[in-house]
């Protein structure tokens, strides 16, 4: 290869990085702007925003912890599938959690099951139609199925009106309609929007009226009555069993339920960039190598 042509080939080399370094500016750009959609989409849709949550499995270097993990399998197995099912998991995988295989056999005669079963509801769908008006979801991607991911699903659970709320909206409506300040109490306790005191005074007719009051539910109310109360699971190591323990515990369960071969998939994941890194450093000294004896 001559000078010219080593010149001109150097000329096509700096064209096309320049193309990259902008392509790649681009999708900097365009996934910035998407990851501001979902909370701006939610918060639109009327509906607090769930908060956001330390999970300990997000992100490239996330590990699920594993003492979570089984609490949250018996919260599951104990609570929700009374109505749901997550139906793309059997009994014998928790055994992957740290359950022994009598554990794991105890669990799911609980719910008159084999080891070799999925984990399916309890409950007849015709009936939890009739009792609901609808048939509950299966819960197996349920984290990667709303808007807010695992937030979402915590949102939901710890969501529904406290006993100091229902007083709360027993004294506002008291006389019938909201003050200004009222209006705001209200707002800041429920998450609802405060310029709309006629839409809120309906809010809290039905939340007194019994029906299921969810500050993060879109619309907040639904068929699903609160799933989860203080002290509704007794945890075989100790932990505290508080609602939000139990939803904390119960959601990180359904983010493995989601995906059971994510830490697989990080670590395959790591060692490939990892490859790809030393073999471009290689490439490199190969081509300077290359290169030198042309200078």
């Amino acid at each position: 290869m001559n000078c010219q042509e080593v010149i001109k080939f150097r000329s096509v080399v700096k064209r096309v990085s320049r193309m990259v370094r902008s392509a790649a500016v681009l999708l900097v750009a365009a996934a910035s702007l998407t990851a501001a959609v979902p909370g701006d989409a939610q918060a639109s849709s009327g509906a607090a925003v769930p908060p956001k949550q330390p999970w300990s499995f997000l992100g490239v270097f996330g590990q699920f912890d594993q003492a979570a993990l089984k609490r949250g399998a018996q919260v599951a197995v104990q609570s929700c599938l009374t109505c749901h099912s997550i139906k793309y998991i059997k009994f014998d995988q928790l055994r992957q959690l740290g359950f022994s295989e009598l554990e794991v056999k105890a669990m799911a005669e609980g719910t008159g099951r084999t080891k070799k079963d999925p984990l399916t509801s309890s409950m007849d769908p015709t009936a939890a139609k009739e009792s609901f008006g609808v048939v509950p979801p299966d819960l197996s991607l349920i984290t990667k199925a709303r808007k807010g991911y695992e937030d979402y699903v915590y949102g939901i659970l710890v969501g529904y009106a406290s006993d100091s709320d229902l007083a709360l909206a027993n004294r506002v409506m008291a006389d019938g309609k909201i003050g200004a300040e009222e209006a705001k109490e209200v707002a800041s306790a429920l998450l609802l929007d405060g310029h709309y005191p006629d839409k809120m005074a309906e809010t809290l007719k039905r939340m007194i009226g019994g029906e299921n009051f969810n500050r993060y539910f879109p619309g907040n109310f639904f068929a699903m009555p609160q799933p989860l109360m203080d002290g509704a699971v007794a945890y075989t190591d100790g932990t505290e069993n508080s609602k939000v323990q139990l939803a904390r515990d119960v959601v990180t369960f359904l983010a493995w339920a989601a995906e059971p071969t994510q830490m697989e998939r990080k670590s395959l994941g790591i060692k490939v960039i990892l490859y790809l890194v030393v073999l471009t450093i290689m490439l490199y000294a190969v081509k300077r190598r290359i290169w030198a004896k042309v200078h």
